[in-house]
Parts: structure tokens; C-alpha cells; sequence
């Protein structure tokens, strides 16, 4: 699996109240399967400091957009990952990041999201006929735009793996693994 994934770049989508652990322990899976993770962020502010959902009231908890997302295309990552918490309602409505999601699943490159992450997703008008999870709280919102809401810890349709949440981080870390992988060697 490894070979199939060295190498890969793979943009993290993050804005300020992100989920730590839906950023972390992603991360770490695709690194030590060989993939690049690159925290992408909306603001130039980004860049100096992106605040986890437990680090908005000025705790350490932090991390730094290595590019903005007005700079990136589909061509630069092979797939995306939206973890969850307070980041996806802030970062949902900003165009940059609707045309950076709807070009990679035009490409179909693999979308991974996770709690509220599909809320990134429903605002770039692309989870119409798809069957996804998420957050139990987003439920209606998934329906709501056109998608086909399981609640299941982890939902797979076609190039897009989703999943509900903290609980859920150790099945959704292995099949973003496998979805790479596979997804990489589908395209060698």
C-alpha cells in the first residue's frame, strides 16, 4: 500500500475551529503510508496561524496553511481532506474553496470528509446523488442538498470517503489509506 501512495499530495482544507484530532490523526496515516499532507488555508492570515476548535480561546492548539487556497488547482493534490469541527461552517461559503472542491471532484480525485466537513461539500453544490455521512447534527443539511444521508461510521461512493467523527477516526484514517491507494494505482 505504501508504493501506491508515496509521494502523494494530499490538500488538508483547514480554517480557524477545526477538529484537532480530524486533522492529526489523518494526517499522520497518509504520512506514514508516504503521502505529503498540505494544510491549506482561505486568509493570508492563515499562514501565521490557524486556531484548533479547542485553541480559540488563545490555547497553544494551532496550525499553519502551507498554501492559500486561491493558489491551488486540482493539478497540485491527487485528493482532499476536510476534517471537521467549527472550520467547515467558517470556511464553506469562501469561493475559492467551492472551486477548489468542485475541480477535484471533477477530476475525481478522492474527497475524504469528516463531521462537519461534508458541510464544504453541500456549499459547493457537489453531494447531489451521493450517499455520504457526517455529523449527526448536519443530517438534514446532507438531505437537504441533494445527498443521500448514512448514519454509519463511514460511507464510500465512488472517489469520496466520509465519515461521522472523532469516534470514527480509526476506520476513516485506514480507508483514506486504501482510497489513495487505490485511487493512485487506478491512475499509474
Amino acid at each position: 500500500m505504501q508504493g501506491a501512495t508515496e509521494g502523494k499530495r494530499v490538500a488538508a482544507l483547514v480554517g480557524d475551529g477545526f477538529e484537532e484530532a480530524e486533522l492529526e490523526q489523518p494526517r499522520r496515516a497518509l504520512e506514514a503510508a508516504g503521502a505529503v499532507v498540505t494544510v491549506v488555508g482561505v486568509s493570508e492570515r492563515s499562514r501565521q496561524r490557524i486556531r484548533a476548535k479547542r485553541g480559540l480561546d488563545d490555547s497553544p492548539l494551532t496550525a499553519r496553511a502551507d498554501e492559500l487556497v486561491a493558489d491551488c488547482t486540482a493539478e497540485d493534490f491527487d485528493a482532499l481532506l476536510i476534517p471537521g469541527g467549527q472550520s467547515p461552517d467558517q470556511i464553506r461559503t469562501d469561493r475559492e474553496v467551492q472551486r477548489f472542491v468542485r475541480e477535484l471532484d471533477g477530476a475525481k480525485k478522492p474527497l475524504f470528509a469528516i463531521g462537519h466537513g461534508a458541510q464544504v461539500l453541500i456549499s459547493s453544490q457537489v453531494t447531489r446523488g451521493r450517499t455520504m455521512t457526517g455529523s449527526p447534527s448536519i443530517s438534514d443539511d446532507i438531505r437537504n442538498a441533494g445527498g443521500l444521508y448514512r448514519d454509519q461510521p463511514l460511507v464510500q461512493d465512488a472517489h469520496w470517503v466520509t465519515s461521522r467523527g472523532i469516534a470514527d477516526l480509526n476506520q476513516f484514517s485506514r480507508a483514506i489509506v486504501e482510497k489513495l491507494a487505490t485511487a493512485a494505482v487506478a491512475t499509474a
